[in-house]
């Protein structure tokens, strides 16, 4: 067997816990203090989460866990609530008292032997304000799934997106404050995004939520990697590890993914030079991606994205912005803020002049691409 998985969040002997973080989000969480996981994309906050989540439901607590990345709507959002809470049997023999109020929108079938229900969902035919009534009502209903409930709402980030005014934000900031056994935990990967939600007094979670910025791996990790190395006979320097992390930008997703084809590719013996070209052909195997995607946009959104591939800091330093012919500090600005909206690069929380991207194999491949 493969000792490295990616992809899908990881558990078991592939996942690393984090013993620190685990015990301050739990001492939060325990005293139903909502709290919100910020931290890039592919960092691992998902298989943190649902780690902690095993724990909680050991001690007596009702996990839904929402993903609400991919959604485009207020219908999309009911959808994936339900999703998460047709498997909690608390919520389904609850549901059966209220049921009724919502025919035909909802199906429940009885199993003829088993006796159990099984419930189906459609809105398709649902007007945006029975969608948002139902939304309303599903919340409310999280008191019946016990008397500890933590509720998980992933890349919770996305609710700005829906064209709603804020209402979506102040319908969850008025259960958070009335359901007295819910506590909610929120994860997002746009921290400038999230900043302005909680941060900003005119939006209706201002100040709602312990915040924690989801931290890198240390030392751990590379000790972990080259245990794990270890347990197939394969021998890799250590400075080839601290290479890698450094190039992902200490995405353990990625680290993963190239420790995997390390193994595949047969090599018993791993130095930088080993991990630089598997590096290399991953990044190859996405070009038509980066390529496709970086045709569908502007030419002064090309060149910002290239400066900041390139330079990583300073992008708004005069002699940069002659390089890469861009004609002013405020044209990167509008730059960078169109490429945060489609999700490409966020802003650094330490400063001016450091963005971060959301793929750091997309920021590889465009330094190999138009290197000098």
């Amino acid at each position: 067997m493969n000792p490295f998985k990616f992809g899908d969040p990881v558990e078991g002997e592939y996942y690393l816990p984090r013993p620190g973080l685990d015990r301050i989000v739990h001492q939060f969480l325990t005293n139903r203090i909502h709290v919100v996981l910020m931290g890039p994309r592919r960092f691992g906050k998902t298989s943190f989460v649902l780690n902690l989540l095993k724990k909680l439901e050991a001690e007596g607590y009702a996990c839904p866990f929402i993903d609400i990345f991919n959604i485009t709507s207020h219908r999309d959002f009911l959808q994936q609530v339900f999703r998460a809470l047709k498997t909690k049997k608390s919520w389904t023999e609850s549901a059966k008292k209220w049921l009724s109020n919502w025919r035909p929108k909802i199906s429940a079938d009885v199993d003829p032997i088993s006796g159990q229900t099984s419930f189906g969902f459609s809105f398709d035919r649902s007007s945006e304000k029975e969608v948002k009534e139902m939304i309303q009502d599903v919340l409310s209903g999280l008191k019946n799934l016990g008397e500890k409930v933590v509720l998980v709402i992933d890349e919770f980030q996305k609710i700005t997106e829906l064209d709603d005014q804020g209402w979506l934000e102040a319908t969850l900031r008025t259960h958070m404050q009335q359901l007295p056994n819910t506590v909610f935990l929120f994860t997002g990967s746009r921290k400038s995004l999230i900043s302005d939600m909680l941060n900003n007094s005119s939006r209706p979670l201002y100040r709602s939520c312990q915040t924690i910025d989801f931290p890198s791996f240390d030392e751990e990790l590379i000790d972990w990697v080259i245990e794990r190395f270890i347990k197939v006979d394969v021998d890799i320097e250590r400075d080839a590890i601290y290479f890698l992390k450094k190039i992902v930008q200490d995405t353990p997703n990625y680290i993963q993914m190239v420790c995997f084809h390390l193994v595949a590719a047969g090599y018993k013996k791993i130095g930088r030079r080993e991990v630089e070209g598997i590096l290399k052909n991953v990044v190859g195997q996405n070009a038509y991606a980066y390529q496709t995607l970086l045709t569908s946009l502007s030419p002064i959104q090309q060149r910002v994205l290239r400066l900041a591939a390139k330079e990583g800091k300073q992008i708004f330093a005069k002699e940069l912005l002659n390089k890469y012919e861009i004609s002013s500090g405020p044209a990167v600005s509008s730059a960078i803020n169109a490429l945060k909206r489609k999700g490409i690069l966020d802003e650094e929380a330490t400063g001016r002049g450091m963005v971060i991207f959301d793929d750091p194999l997309f920021a590889i491949w465009l330094k190999e691409s138009f290197s000098m």
